[in-house]
């Protein structure tokens, strides 16, 4: 907590002890705030002022040492999904990520950088800039002698009204993997509505994404560069009473948008190489590209 603690910034970044002990930093922008858990990189809120959180946490998360914190944003990787007995998701999101920077920048917000521990042939950073939006910057430097393939992934979860009343536009055309019906399909829809669990992979995209919402009153953008997937997630009934760390009806207050580079859109970086996964998420007061409040 100590060495923590060099990187505060006075009426800026304060860094205590949060739920189950586990460090957190929290910060104030002149725009908004935020709360950051160094266990996992993991942004667990971003909020502007005079709004609602943007990002939503579950009731139940476990914060220990060994488990990944369920809701905000876990940074996926090296992979995605399981791998053969091994942890989900990857270790990024159970790791202890150091805090390597604080600082204001001219405009009013604030950025944080925090680096993967790993003896592994490359280096993984993360950068977080809260401001009058969210921006996050994952860089993966392939500092080995072999070619390196992983996958990433920013598991976003959206804080909405109601998933009955939600719909995520961008994707129509887009060819997509259902997880569920285990089918590769094409988004015909102007805009995906929720009525059933939802786990779909959407692959060579680098679309910006609108999560409408008229509960809420108001549209978060998801833009990204360096990123080709985009995951769109809803457990639903049954599967969120079968989650340990998620609550029975929490999946009507939220909605995953993730953006990454998973599957087939994996990425292999030579020596030397470096790749950048930057997405944004910023709101705005509700506005309907495809229709009215009652469409």
């Amino acid at each position: 907590m100590n060495a923590l603690k060099i990187h505060e910034i006075p009426g800026r970044v304060t860094i205590s002890s949060g739920n189950g002990g586990l460090p957190v930093i929290r910060v104030r922008s002149d725009f908004s705030t935020a709360e950051i858990y160094p266990h996992g990189a993991h942004v667990t809120g971003f909020q502007k002022h005079g709004e609602a959180p943007l990002l939503f946490m579950s009731a139940a998360s476990e914060f220990r040492a060994e488990t990944p914190i369920r809701g905000g944003v876990p940074v996926i990787f090296p992979w995605f999904g399981s791998r053969g007995g091994m942890v989900a998701h990857g270790f990024a999101r159970l790791a202890e990520w150091d805090l390597v920077a604080t600082s204001v920048l001219p405009l009013g917000s604030i950025k944080l950088s925090f680096q993967l521990p790993t003896e592994e042939p490359y280096r993984v950073t993360f950068d977080v800039t809260i401001g009058s939006s969210l921006i996050m910057a994952l860089a993966v430097c392939n500092t080995g002698a072999a070619p390196f393939t992983f996958e990433t992934c920013l598991h976003t979860y959206f804080q909405i009204g109601d998933i009955r009343q939600l719909r995520v536009a961008g994707l129509q055309g887009t060819r997509y993997h259902d997880q569920l019906l285990a089918a590769d399909l094409t988004e015909t829809a102007d805009a995906i509505r929720f009525s059933a669990e939802t786990d779909r992979t959407y692959q060579d995209t680098a679309a910006t994404v609108a999560i409408i919402d008229p509960v809420l009153d108001r549209s978060m953008i998801v833009s990204k560069t360096g990123s080709k997937s985009t995951v769109v997630w809803n457990p639903w009934i049954a599967k969120s009473q079968r989650m340990p760390d998620f609550g029975d009806d929490e999946y009507l207050r939220m909605v995953c948008v993730e953006s990454g580079n998973v599957s087939e859109n994996a990425v292999t970086l030579a020596p030397g190489e470096e790749s950048l996964l930057t997405v944004e998420v910023s709101s705005f007061p509700f506005t309907d590209p495809i229709g009215s409040r009652a469409g």
